[in-house]
């Protein structure tokens, strides 16, 4: 199991490039001021060519969500579900 400091580095991993070349540059020393000793290892054995790759995902991922929220919502709010506010119980009702 990880804690919460390691998710967060690892988020930050993801998301910020100058923290993200510094590890890249040392992982060992980066790492092992954010988290413990066994989690600095581990976070020390991640492959460079698969972070960037999972970095580079995100990103366009994260490009992408403002329009796909924005798109659904004015779908949603174009059309009303005749299931909104009702029982699933009611639907098998004549």
């Amino acid at each position: 199991m990880t804690s919460a400091r390691f998710e967060a580095v690892l988020a930050r991993l993801y998301a910020d490039d100058a923290f993200r070349r510094r590890f890249l540059a040392d992982p060992v020393h980066e790492a092992a001021q954010a988290v413990d000793a066994d989690e600095a290892r581990a976070l020390a054995a991640l492959d460079p060519v698969d972070l960037e790759m999972v970095t580079g995902s995100f990103a366009h991922k994260r490009g992408r969500a403002p329009w796909r929220r924005g798109g659904l919502a004015r779908l949603l709010a174009r059309r009303r579900s005749p299931f909104v506010g009702r029982s699933r119980y009611s639907l098998l009702r004549p």
